[in-house]
């Protein structure tokens, strides 16, 4: 008896993902639809009016195999990799990687692949800041960004680093993570960066290298390695501190020995399991942003109104229901879509909130390690610096990766060029 109800439940999550889309079928135009996993349905979908050609995957979250991560490619903050090639490194591991899009906006002119804005990876942040944006001097707001909490709830929100470092000379507030140093700051270099921080030549910078101690949740703890020194050429090992301008002094009084506690969270909420950064929001309880250039969050008029391919990520209303949305572009038989176009998808496929992820050559969708969209670089699928995982559990032990990854994985793209979409 318990073996059929469980098949029944795991029929009814299936029924209910393909249903999730069918609301708004005859708005939407030709569609196909086929169910990926029970609790996980694709949809393809082709509109004349673009025309366009969306592939949208819904994602039952009330389903006890499923969840939702964050990824960084080559498992480093350094380097870009393809999505299907980082599905399929993770299967290979034993994951159960049942799909993936591309999520944040990256470095790709530099070769870093470095995201822009905060990741947080398997409970751990991986990049953040307590500050806002700038672009040449000019401040700008924080990006939105889609998080998965501890208990597996989506939220769309605008998350910053809250932080602080004690230590035998004082406490200080920690400005940011694996950030480049803002000026008059304290920011903290972890594990997960591997390259020392730009400093720019005008800017007073010193550094003191760090020995990881231990590790407890949200607080790590260091003692210092050498005293302070110049920042140029530093290399990070377990930890680094870096102070600038007015804060260089505070670092700089650091001796051996000393312990350093560093404490770091996301507000509002605290750290949640998974976190991309997007930009920008594009739907809010049940209404499009797009209406007015307020709700941009600093992007451009011609980057909202420009039809390009797009990534999207959705809630439903109850927040049950996630929704992974690639929009083929720069092609005969799709357009690419404004965000305000993308807005009103989103919506018509059931959003309550959604948000814009990276698009143009980066947008992919993968189901079941192949990709699902059309990308519109001659090359195909681009290498990116992050995405969305929907996993599956296997029933068996978890694996647990060694993160951040000491070694160059095989799929990793290490050089850039210039980006055709900036």
């Amino acid at each position: 008896m318990k073996l059929l109800d469980r098949r029944f439940r795991l029929i009814a999550f299936a029924l209910g993902a393909v249903a999730f889309f069918s609301h708004e079928a005859a708005a939407q135009g030709d569609s196909s639809a086929r169910v990926v996993a029970p609790g996980v349905a694709l949809r393809t979908i082709a509109r004349a009016e673009g025309p366009w050609v969306i592939h949208a995957l819904s994602v039952d979250l009330r389903h006890p195999a499923l969840a939702v991560r964050a990824a960084r490619a080559c498992d480093r903050l350094t380097g870009r990799e393809r999505p299907s090639a980082m599905s399929k490194r993770l299967n290979a591991s034993g994951e159960a990687v049942l799909a993936a899009i591309n999520a944040g906006f990256f470095d790709l002119e530099g070769g870093s692949g470095a995201t822009v804005g905060n990741v947080v990876v398997d409970g751990e942040i991986a990049q953040a800041s307590g500050a806002m944006e700038s672009t040449a001097g000019r401040p700008r707001p924080t990006r939105s960004q889609l998080a998965i909490e501890a208990n597996g709830r989506p939220v769309i929100a605008r998350f910053r680093l809250t932080g602080s470092l004690r230590t035998p000379r004082g406490r200080w507030t920690l400005a940011a993570l694996n950030e480049p140093p803002a000026a008059d700051a304290v920011t903290l270099y972890t594990e997960w960066s591997q390259r020392p921080p730009r400093v720019p030549a005008s800017m007073r910078a010193v550094s003191v290298p760090l020995a990881l101690q231990s590790r407890s949740g949200d607080t790590l703890r260091y003692r210092v390695l050498t005293d302070g020194r110049d920042t140029a050429g530093a290399s990070i090992e377990r930890g680094l501190v870096v102070g600038t301008g007015s804060a260089a002094a505070k670092v700089a009084a650091l001796r051996v020995g000393d312990r350093v506690t560093a404490v770091a969270t996301l507000t509002p909420d605290g750290t949640p399991r998974a976190l991309v950064t997007g930009w920008p929001a594009i739907v809010r309880d049940g209404r499009s942003l797009m209406e007015t250039l307020d709700s941009l969050e600093g992007a451009s008029k011609a980057f909202a109104t420009t039809r390009h391919p797009r990534s999207a990520v959705g809630i439903s209303r109850g927040g049950d229901t996630l929704l992974l949305v690639a929009v083929d572009g720069r092609q005969a038989s799709s357009v690419g879509m404004s965000l305000a176009e993308l807005a009103h998808t989103m919506i018509g496929l059931g959003a309550w909130n959604a948000l814009n992820l990276d698009g143009g050559g980066s947008t992919v969708l993968v189901v079941s390690d192949s990709v699902v969209s059309s990308p519109s670089d001659p090359t195909g699928e681009r290498a990116v610096g992050d995405v969305l995982l929907v996993t599956r559990s296997t029933g068996a032990t978890e694996m647990t990766r060694a993160l951040p990854a000491r070694a160059i994985v095989p799929s990793c793209v290490l050089s850039g060029a210039r980006d055709p979409d900036r």
